[in-house]
C-alpha cells in the first residue's frame, strides 16, 4: 500500500502506524519548522510537500492511501467552534487533495468535537461533518466513521479521537458480509486489555499527576520559558497516538484484503 500522509505533525501517528503495517510511506505534508525538522530526521529520504493547501497535483494512480490529520482547533469544544471560517481548516485543502489524488482509501482523524461543530457559526449543530460526508459521496467514495479512546489501550491519557475512513466506489465490496468496524475494534480493545490486567496497567493519568497536576508544566525540569519546550507541547498536544491510528490503518488493511479487484 503506497501511502501518502497530510497534515503529519511529527509522524507519530498514521505514517508510524502504516510502516509498521508494512506500507510503502511516499510523502508527508507540515509546514511547521520544529514538525518538518522532525520528520527529517525520522523519515530520511521521505519528501515532505509543507503546507497542504499548496500541495501540487499529483497524477492518479500513484497512491492507494491517503492519510491525513487536519487540524482540530476549528473543531474543538475546548475553543470557539469557528469551523469553516477559521483560517487553520484544512478540510477543503485535504478532500480537494483526495479528489485529485484518487487514492482507493483514505482515512482521515480528528476531534469529536468535528461531529457537532456547526459548518458557519450561527448553523446547526453537526452541519460541518455532514457537509465533509456530502462532499466525499460527491467525489465517488463510502465512508464509515467511529470515535475511539486512547484509554482503551491503557494509554496514560484518556483522549477520544474520530477516525474517518473512505472507500473508492471502485473497489468492490460486498458490504452485507463485511465484519463490521466496531467489532473489529471491540476485538482489538478486548486484547490490548488483556495485555493490559497482565501488567497490572490502567487507563488515564498515574494517581500522583492527578495530585500534582503542576509536575505536567515542568517537563524534565526544564523551564516553561524555553522556545524548544513549547514547541515540544505544542507538537505533543496535535499528536495522533500511534495505536488509535493503528484502528484506522487495520481498517482500510481489511478492507483491501477483502476486496474483489484490489
Amino acid at each position: 500500500m503506497r501511502q501518502l500522509d497530510l497534515c503529519s505533525g511529527v509522524g507519530a501517528g498514521f505514517a508510524i502506524a502504516g510502516l509498521r503495517a508494512g506500507w510503502q510511506l511516499r510523502g508527508v505534508c507540515d509546514n511547521d519548522d520544529y514538525c518538518t525538522d522532525i520528520l527529517a530526521k525520522r523519515f530520511p529520504g521521505i519528501p515532505n510537500y509543507g503546507d497542504v493547501r499548496g500541495l501540487s497535483v499529483r497524477k492518479p494512480g500513484q497512491i492507494d492511501v491517503l492519510t491525513a490529520s487536519p487540524p482540530c482547533q476549528p473543531f474543538s469544544i475546548n475553543g470557539k467552534r469557528l469551523g469553516a471560517t477559521d483560517e487553520r481548516d484544512c478540510f477543503p485543502a485535504v478532500l480537494e487533495s483526495i479528489t485529485r489524488i484518487q487514492p482507493k482509501f483514505f482515512c482521515i482523524e480528528n476531534v469529536t468535537g468535528l461531529l457537532t461543530c456547526p459548518h458557519y457559526p450561527g448553523q446547526p449543530s453537526g452541519s460541518y461533518f455532514r457537509a465533509v460526508v456530502a462532499t466525499i459521496d460527491s467525489y465517488g467514495y463510502d465512508a464509515e466513521w467511529i470515535c475511539v479512546c486512547s484509554g482503551h489501550f491503557t494509554a496514560p491519557f484518556l483522549r477520544e479521537r474520530l477516525l474517518l475512513v473512505g472507500i473508492s466506489r471502485c473497489i468492490k465490496l460486498n458490504w452485507e458480509i463485511t465484519t463490521p468496524w466496531p467489532n473489529q475494534v471491540r476485538n482489538t480493545i478486548e486484547k490490548a486489555g488483556t495485555l493490559a490486567q497482565r501488567r497490572s496497567a490502567k487507563p488515564g493519568y498515574p494517581q500522583r499527576v492527578v495530585r500534582y497536576p503542576a509536575e505536567l508544566a515542568r517537563p524534565l525540569g526544564v523551564p516553561s520559558g524555553n522556545g524548544i519546550i513549547r514547541k515540544q507541547r505544542q507538537a505533543a498536544g496535535n499528536l495522533l497516538d500511534p495505536r488509535i491510528a493503528s484502528v484506522g490503518v487495520s481498517r482500510v488493511q481489511y478492507l483491501a484484503s477483502i476486496a474483489g479487484d484490489y
